[in-house]
Parts: structure tokens; C-alpha cells; sequence
């Protein structure tokens, strides 16, 4: 693979080490890395190319594929750097739960191999990003402090959250622009199947597939009991406006980051991007993602006896 632009995050002890081999290994590619990373092994990794912060866009037309060190939120980070087409992404696990993290840093030399050399036994998951617009009542984009809020690619999830304020959220949802219901609650989560393990989860959503595409609506804390979790075709365009009944500002965070503050008559819209993530996978995506709710989440484990001491 002559030439190959790889793209890797975070900067931990580890880093050096990687970073170093995979130059002398395959001296023919081109290692970019962040700049926080780069200005931290300045003087150890003198061979690496840096894309500044503000020329954030030239990852998409540079990067053929992207290697991530750490958490899931690595994975989230990079996602957020392709705002279009994202190139495959490999992961390495370093932190304590690591569901989007299918390989284990203590095999980086071999799985690197297998990919630089283009080897079959990997396999390559689609992973499903949403595509979410923000607008003033009169249907302009979202504006704050003179700035027009730009479009976002969202890999797990959508909040609306009520936030500091002690009033529950009261939020008009659409699809594809029929009235659903109003969501009087403490928000609403908008996420993809891989998202679904997340926030989604924790507030009593479905555990979906990676492979399944659909938009997944999750009600946190509704007021009413019978308000459960709604599954949409990927086809679906939704708009969730705050209503007028609204007694307070709803905060909207994205892959848990991008706080912004909609007002009454304010909303976005949410539909299934055209731009997925791709994931390199050990086998295919069905093995992995038995392996990780098994052994990271105890899917549905029995009681085992314990000893009393």
C-alpha cells in the first residue's frame, strides 16, 4: 500500500511505540496525526504530518483510513472529523468498556499487517450516522452569537434534555411531516443502532443490531407510562420541535458534546445520513457484537451461587 494517509488519535505512552514501529514496518506511509498529539511527541516522531485545527476539512480529502487508540469516545471524535465521507476505521481499546472496540492494543503489530496488506480475514461494518439540521421557528438555520450552527453527523445518538431546569421537556415530534406525539418528559434520545448500548439504553431503549438500520426514539422519563421506544424506518425524516407549552429552554448535545440551547418554536430535523462510518471488524459484525453484549454488558446472564466468606 504505497502512499497510504492513516489518521490516529490520542496521545498515550502507547502512541510512541506504535507510531514508531509502523513507520519502520512500512516506511512508504504517511502518518498523520493530530496536533496536540504531534506537539507532545515532537521530538520522538519527527516523520509525522500534522493537519492544523483550522484545516480540519482536509482529513476527509487526505485520510484513506484512521486508527484510534483509546474509548468509544475516540471512535465518537473521529466521527466528528468526517462531516461527509469517513474512511474505514481501525480501534484499538484502551479503556475499561470499549464496546465500538473490536481489537485489544496488545495486537496492534499484527492486525496492523493484516491491514496494511491487505489480508481477507477482516471484515468491514457500515456503521449508521445521523444527519441532524438545526432551525429557527421560521425554518432558517439556527443562529447563535451571529454564527449559523452548522450541520452535524451524529454516530450514536441525539439528546433533547431539560438540563438544569426543574420543568419537563414538551416536545412536538414529527415524522416525515405527520404529528406523533407530544414528548413531555425529561427528553428524548434520537439514536442508531450503534448507539442504542449508550445513552439509549440506560434509558430503558431496545439493544438494536449494528446491522439493522433504523432510528431509534427513546423517551427519558416520560410523564406518561405507556410512552415506550419507537423504531423508524431509515427512510424517515423527523423534526422534534420544543412547544409553546415548553416552560424552559431544552438543551440538544450530540454524541454528547455540542450543548445548544433550542427555545420555544425552535428545532431540528434528524434523518439517516449518507454517510456511514466504516468499521474493520475481526470476523464480521455478527461475532463481534455477540462477543461485546456477552462479555461487556452480561446480556441477560444468570445469578451464579457465591461462597459467603
Amino acid at each position: 500500500m504505497k502512499n497510504q494517509i492513516i489518521c490516529i488519535r490520542r496521545g498515550m505512552a502507547i502512541d510512541h511505540t506504535l507510531y514508531s514501529w509502523l513507520h519502520e514496518e512500512y516506511p512508504d506511509l504517511n502518518i498523520v496525526v493530530e496536533s496536540a498529539v504531534a506537539e507532545h511527541f515532537r521530538e520522538k516522531l519527527p516523520f509525522v504530518f500534522v493537519i492544523p485545527n483550522d484545516h480540519k476539512a482536509e482529513y476527509s480529502r487526505v485520510v484513506d483510513f484512521a486508527i484510534t487508540l483509546g474509548g468509544d469516545g475516540t471512535m465518537l471524535h473521529v466521527s466528528s472529523l468526517f462531516p461527509k465521507a469517513a474512511p474505514p476505521v481501525l480501534s484499538f481499546s484502551m479503556g475499561t468498556l470499549g464496546f465500538l472496540m473490536p481489537f485489544d492494543i496488545r495486537n496492534y503489530r499484527s492486525v496492523l499487517s493484516e491491514v496494511v496488506e491487505n489480508k481477507n480475514d477482516l471484515s468491514l461494518l457500515l456503521r449508521m450516522r445521523l444527519f441532524c439540521s438545526l432551525h429557527l421557528p421560521n425554518g432558517e438555520r439556527l443562529v447563535r452569537d451571529g454564527v449559523e450552527i452548522c450541520d452535524r453527523q451524529v454516530m450514536n445518538e441525539l439528546t433533547l434534555h431539560r438540563g438544569r431546569s426543574p420543568h419537563l421537556t414538551a416536545i412536538e415530534c414529527f415524522v416525515d411531516g405527520q404529528y406523533l406525539t407530544d414528548a413531555i418528559a425529561d427528553g428524548l434520545i434520537i439514536s442508531t443502532p450503534t448507539g442504542s448500548t449508550a445513552y439509549s439504553l440506560s434509558a430503558g431503549g431496545p439493544i438494536v443490531h449494528p446491522a439493522v438500520d433504523t432510528l431509534v426514539i427513546t423517551p427519558i422519563c416520560p410523564r406518561s407510562l405507556s410512552f415506550r421506544t419507537v423504531l423508524l424506518p431509515t427512510s424517515s425524516r423527523v423534526q422534534l420541535k420544543i412547544g409553546e407549552s415548553s416552560k424552559s429552554p431544552v438543551e440538544v448535545s450530540m454524541d454528547g458534546r455540542e450543548i445548544y440551547m433550542l427555545e420555544r418554536g425552535e428545532y431540528l430535523q434528524v434523518r439517516m445520513s449518507k454517510y456511514p462510518m466504516p468499521c474493520i471488524n475481526r470476523v464480521n459484525e455478527g461475532v463481534d457484537w455477540v462477543k461485546d453484549i456477552n462479555d461487556l454488558l452480561k446480556w441477560n446472564q444468570n445469578f451464579e451461587q457465591k461462597q459467603l466468606n
